[in-house]
């Protein structure tokens, strides 16, 4: 009697540890990264680089990303000049960085992106979500309100105080680059 107890607990504990493993692995995959941009791509393009990189490698790993863009990477995606476009739109990808994306994630689209405007408008079509500090915009006479999209891209959605904390705050993991 005693022997058919033990079997009982140890299946027991073994149902709930598969269980857990289960649904931890689910949410995992499933979890929000925000990626918080405030380097100036045109000062120094490692923090930049390494942002979009990890935002995409979550991308394809299943998560759910979050793109913010503060400080001075709001100012780079100021669309200006003649050709009406923003740094990261003149910014060349690196090919050796292309290179090394491609050889992990076997993903030929990535051979085709000229710039990182052209990352960002193909990580929005895999499903990310680009923000910009919009009260950074109004500040630095980029947009006349905070929810102003006159020279910001398409793709991106302006945030206010209280959206970008909740934004902060709300997710499952935090990248600063």
């Amino acid at each position: 009697m005693q022997n058919i107890k033990i079997k009982y607990v140890v299946a027991t504990l073994l149902l709930f540890i598969m269980f857990m493993g289960i649904s931890t692995n689910v949410w995992a995959k499933n979890k929000t990264v925000l990626v918080h941009f405030v380097a100036n791509i045109k000062k120094d393009d490692g923090p930049p680089c390494v942002a979009f990189d990890m935002a995409y490698t979550n991308l394809k790993m299943g998560n759910k990303v979050e793109m913010l863009f503060d400080s001075e990477a709001a100012w780079n995606l100021k669309i200006s000049g003649k050709d009406n476009k923003n740094d990261y739109d003149r910014y060349v990808i690196p090919a050796d960085l292309k290179k090394l994306i491609y050889e992990e994630f076997k993903d030929p689209e990535i051979m085709k992106l000229k710039t990182f405007g052209n990352f960002l408008s193909y990580m929005k079509k895999l499903g990310a979500k680009i923000y910009v500090n919009g009260t950074w915009n109004v500040l630095t006479s980029v947009e006349k309100k905070v929810k102003g999209k006159e020279k910001m891209p398409v793709y991106t959605t302006p945030l206010n105080l209280k959206e970008m904390a909740k934004l902060i705050n709300s997710a499952g993991s935090y990248m600063r680059y």
